[in-house]
Formats: structure tokens, sequence, C-alpha cells
């Protein structure tokens, strides 16, 4: 009796343990950080056929029609793209992106032989459900070739975990070109001059002071223009920030920056016209400590919207 009763507690002591079934972790946290978050729908489309003034800048090259299914929203990383096409990588002085007119990338040279660009994004988020226009474009150099043909063709885009699908409506080889031809056109020259006094906390503070130069290719209208802060203070420190000339606001106001940027456009555009220089002011309300620095600057050449004018 006793024999029976020991093996009977070995057997319960040493059986063999349940595995309970597999079941993949579906909690929210587990979806986000593994998985894979949805589906991104890209249609590309080139700009059209049409020769644009050697100096041009903010050129469209490529369009691209971005669209986030509704699993979440989707953040873009880096978009890259070729240049294609007769003549010199170098007649592109820049490419760069741009959402709801703002450029939301670095700005990059062609430097590579085969035309390939790694535009590096900040701060694109295509919203679930939604979709949004994305643009890539072109500053040409002044010096740009008229024999030469250039396209942009999308070759991929980083979106994290998201799967993207790009619908190219262009084949190789009916993609439409951009030409230089005609006239040299003129440019803009950003210099800082020094603040008069210290910034301090308050309202309407004189924040940077330049000038715009135009040379003398003709006049230039100048549409918007967007600041960089290479400084610390961030958008709680920076309100209502607008453009001024000779102590009179010419530009919209923007609440605060967008990360480290802020786009004004000037209502009524300015006019410079060639071989003269005109001084502006960015100002706004400072709520940051001295512990926080401002640095702007004009980043970009293509950072300032302007439209060549061929004089009067």
């Amino acid at each position: 009796m006793l024999s029976s009763v020991l093996v009977a507690y070995f057997l319960h002591q040493f059986h063999t343990p349940v595995i309970p079934t597999y079941r993949t972790d579906q909690s929210a946290q587990h979806i986000r950080t593994v998985q894979q978050r949805g589906r991104l729908t890209v249609e590309t489309s080139s700009a059209v056929v049409g020769s644009v003034p050697p100096g041009a800048s903010r050129v469209e090259m490529l369009r691209l029609r971005v669209s986030a299914d509704c699993t979440g929203d989707v953040p873009i990383r880096s978009i890259n793209v070729q240049r294609r096409g007769l003549g010199a990588n170098a007649d592109i002085e820049a490419l760069y992106v741009v959402h709801r007119g703002r450029r939301v990338s670095t700005a990059r040279s062609v430097t590579q032989r085969n035309g390939n660009v790694d535009l590096n994004v900040r701060n694109l988020l295509i919203p679930a459900c939604l979709q949004e226009d994305v643009l890539v474009l072109a500053d040409f150099s002044q010096e740009a070739s008229p024999a030469g043909e250039h396209t942009i063709k999308l070759k991929g885009i980083d979106a994290g975990k998201t799967t993207v699908r790009i619908n190219d409506r262009a084949g190789d080889f009916t993609r439409p070109f951009r030409t230089t031809g005609g006239r040299v056109i003129g440019k803009l020259t950003a210099d800082y001059l020094k603040l008069n006094r210290r910034v301090r906390y308050g309202s309407r503070q004189m924040l940077l002071r330049f000038t715009l130069s135009a040379d003398n290719n003709g006049d230039q209208l100048v549409k918007g223009i967007s600041f960089t802060n290479n400084g610390s203070a961030s958008n709680e420190d920076l309100q209502n920030l607008y453009m001024s000339f000779r102590n009179r606001r010419i530009s919209t106001i923007a609440a605060s920056m967008d990360d480290d940027m802020v786009h004004l456009f000037l209502d009524p555009p300015v006019r410079i016209n060639k071989g003269n220089t005109l001084k502006f002011a960015l100002r706004g309300d400072v709520r940051a400590s001295r512990s926080r620095t401002i640095q702007f600057i004009i980043e970009e050449e293509g950072d300032i919207e302007a439209e060549w004018k061929t004089g009067r």
C-alpha cells in the first residue's frame, strides 16, 4: 500500500507540464512597435515638359500624392530620388522636399554619378485616412546648359514599418524633361545685420535683422521666407512671429515655430528692384529664459519664395 502511494506521489511531482496554446500579442503597444503599421500608397507624377530660366529656384520636378490607410499616422523619414536625362548633374544645384509650402528636408546636390539623392525628411507625418501632396523641388544653376534635359524619378520611401506601394504614372521612356533656356534669372542675396540691442523677455522683440539684395538681372517679388532657428529656443519660447519693414508688419503672423522653422507669407509681396537692397526684421514674443538661445537664419536659397521680374 505504501509503495503505491509513493509511486502516485512521484508521478504527481514529475508529470509533463501543460504548454499553453501560443497566442499572438495583439496589444496596441505590440502592434505599434513590432508589427507593420498599415499601408502608404504613393502616386507619382512628373512636372510637365517645359523650359525654365538658368538660375531658377523652387522648380517643381516631382509631385507625390501620398495616402495613408486608416491603421494610423505614417511618419516619412527619407525619400530617395534619381536625376535622369541628358546633361550634367551639376546643372541642378539642390533638390529638396516641400510640404504645404514649407521645406521639410535637407537640400542636397546631385553628387553621385548615377544621379541618386537621399533626401532626409523631418517632421513629415501623413495622417491616417488622409491624402497629402508632397513636392520635390529643384534650384537650377545660373550656368545650367541649355542642352541639358532633367527629370526626377522616385526610387523609394523610408516610412519605418509601414508598407509602401508606389504607383508611377510615367514610364522610364515617357517621362517629361525639364530644360533650361532664355535669359539668366536674377538672384537674391541675404546678409545678416547686428541687432541694435539684446533680445529680452517681452512682446514684439527683434529677433533678426537682415537685408535682401537683388542682383542686376532683374527685379524680385518676394512672396514668403522660411527661417530656421539654430538656437535652443523651442516652440513655447517664441510666439507670434512676423516680418517687419520700416517698423511695419508686412507678413502673416505665425503662432509659433514648427519644430525649429517658421514660414511667413508676405502680404502683399514685396518688390526689390534690380541692384537694390532692402532691410527687414523678424520679430516675435519672447517667453524664454536667458538660458535659451536664438539664432535665426535663412538656411537655403530655396527658403526665399520669390518671383523674378524682367523689369519695367
